[in-house]
């Protein structure tokens, strides 16, 4: 592998797959971890990877520990304009591995991560069963499992807790 890097036989596409099995091996050689950040920011530079396979790759990084901030400078600039496109799950594990390694990305990426975090609320109603671990639906449930669901309906006082049902089991209707 250190060999096809150096002599540039390795295709762009080959990258994230390469940083999925060092993760997966845990393992970590300085020499080669050089080699192969050059080639990662070449490929994030001319664009050549999907912005899915970027922030796959800057968390496979982050969670190896192998943190070299000019790749993941060029990563994060070349994520910037498409972090609204990216699922809101890649978000969340994109910012956990950025203040995994401490990584100072600005703040115009910062702003622009909890913007797009943000503009996907949940406008379902919270699942008071989930908040007492026994909603048996799981991700197919109707109802909100979402921690800014519960809190904004119990703001708004729309939300009862199963205790303030008469302690009736009353089920939903899913």
């Amino acid at each position: 592998l250190e060999r096809r890097l150096k002599d540039g036989d390795v295709r762009s596409r080959e990258l994230p797959a390469i940083a999925k099995a060092l993760t997966r091996s845990k393992f970590f050689d300085s020499s080669l971890f050089e080699i192969f950040s050059k080639e990662l920011r070449r490929a994030f530079s001319k664009r050549r990877l999907s912005h899915g396979e970027v922030a796959d790759v800057l968390c496979e990084l982050a969670d190896l520990n192998a943190y070299d901030a000019p790749t993941f400078k060029a990563g994060t600039e070349s994520l910037e304009r498409a972090l609204p496109d990216l699922p809101e799950a890649m978000r969340n594990r994109l910012e956990g591995a950025l203040k995994k390694v401490k990584h100072d990305c600005g703040s115009s990426f910062t702003a622009a991560l909890k913007a797009s975090a943000g503009s996907s609320k949940d406008s379902r109603e919270a699942c008071p069963l989930f908040w007492k671990g026994q909603c048996k639906w799981g991700p197919r449930c109707k109802l909100s499992h979402d921690q800014d669901a519960f809190e904004s309906s119990a703001r708004e006082g729309s939300w009862k807790a199963p205790s303030a049902l008469g302690n009736k089991s009353v089920g939903f209707k899913q």
